[in-house]
């Protein structure tokens, strides 16, 4: 009898490693008022950064890359923008584990500054500034349907005010999978 519930366990495990191979997702985050990160702007107190984004990663066996981006919700606006790559792989059929590494600018005033951050310029002339951290996440994706929901964890190192240590931040997700 255990023999046989350790080989179900296995082909389930199996199917859902199968099934997520490739995967292709499309997701909205969000932050709580204090949930994002803390980052000064142009000589204000700490702001939220990360309130409202985006996430496209794509996931190919056990690698991930992609791209996210977020603004705040209110008060000054500000960007963020950054490159993913790093492990993604099932726990369980509907639960996958990601560990990402994250590099990116943040203190954007609009997407006119993208081009001068992925030029390599460390500090911008508008204020923004280069960080790097990582981005552990947890989501399930939702059975029969191609929704994915879970959490984002963040430590950023590189933004101002913070010190030598990191920002820390959540972020929830919701989206759809391909």
């Amino acid at each position: 009898m255990r023999v046989r519930a350790v080989v179900v366990a296995v082909a389930l495990l199996a199917a859902g490693s199968a099934r997520a191979q490739a995967a292709l997702d499309l997701e909205v985050t969000f932050g709580g008022r204090h949930l994002g990160l803390a980052a000064p702007a142009a000589g204000d107190t700490a702001q939220p950064t990360g309130d409202l984004g985006a996430t496209l990663l794509l996931v190919a066996g056990p690698l991930a890359i992609g791209a996210a981006a977020a603004t705040t919700t209110s008060g000054i606006r500000r960007y963020d923008a950054s490159a993913l790559a790093g492990l993604a792989f099932p726990v369980l059929p509907v639960i996958r584990l990601e560990l990402l590494a994250e590099l990116g600018a943040a203190d954007l005033h609009s997407a006119k500054d993208i081009p001068a951050a992925l030029g390599g310029a460390v500090t911008g002339e508008a204020g923004w500034h280069r960080f790097w951290g990582v981005r552990p996440g947890l989501s399930i994706h939702i059975p029969e349907l191609p929704f994915r929901v879970g959490l984002w964890g963040l430590a950023r190192w590189g933004l101002p005010g913070t010190g030598p240590g990191p920002a820390w931040g959540v972020l929830g997700r919701i989206g759809l999978e391909f």
